[in-house]
């Protein structure tokens, strides 16, 4: 695709004697620069008024086109939550719901990773404490903190609940701002971790779902 002068580039006036040529134009003392100049000027109308390619429209069009489809699939939508000191993410994909906290059934024989059952609206979800299986250190409540919610996900045929110290909002992110986890975090955290954005100069790490899943049920068969 290309739009040519009507003239060639090294016959017009401003490239032989104006401003890109010897200089030598009487005009250039008036106008200083040969954008100021009508010659200049009426080339430009001239190159406006030239009709566009056949596929000029269409062409363009399908380049605009695949830029906003490239920006839009490099958005991750997440749901950012605190466990701890630690601010994570998840995809929306995942997410059913967040709600407020209940406390977990235990399950005899049973503890650790499991925290035991929860009831939401009469149905059974496993409860499982996110914070072991990332070693990050559990949080102390104080007066005045958030209060912590109940966060229900699902993949596939698989879910289960977690408790969050503090949910903060679902936010978009693009997916070229992640960077790799700090080498300070556990190793289980960092396995488990895509990568860190940083969300009001806090870093935030998006947690691998497919990991986080396939872990849980590993830890918990």
């Amino acid at each position: 695709m290309n739009m040519a002068l009507p003239v060639a580039a090294n016959d017009v006036c401003w490239n032989r004697i104006g401003v890109r040529g010897d200089r030598t134009c009487p005009e250039l003392e008036k106008v200083t620069h040969c954008h100021n100049c009508p010659v200049f000027a009426a080339a430009g109308r001239r190159f406006l008024d030239v009709p566009s390619p056949p596929d000029y429209l269409d062409e363009w069009t399908v380049r605009l086109s695949d830029a906003e489809e490239r920006a839009a699939s490099d958005q991750l939508s997440v749901l950012v939550f605190r466990l701890g000191d630690e601010w994570l993410a998840l995809p929306v994909g995942v997410l059913v719901e967040v709600t407020r906290p209940r406390s977990p059934h235990r399950i005899p024989h049973r503890g650790g990773l499991l925290a035991g059952l929860v009831n939401i609206r009469g149905e059974l979800h496993l409860c499982v404490r996110l914070d072991l299986l990332l070693g990050v250190a559990a949080h102390e409540h104080r007066s005045g903190d958030p209060s912590p919610r109940l966060i229900v996900v699902r993949r596939d045929t698989e879910g289960w609940a977690f408790a969050a110290d503090e949910v903060d909002q679902v936010h978009r992110v693009p997916g070229h701002s992640l960077t790799p986890p700090a080498p300070t975090l556990t190793r289980a955290h960092t396995k488990l971790t895509r990568g860190v954005f940083r969300l009001d100069k806090r870093p935030v790490g998006l947690l691998d779902d497919a990991r986080v899943f396939q872990t849980v049920r590993e830890r918990i068969r």
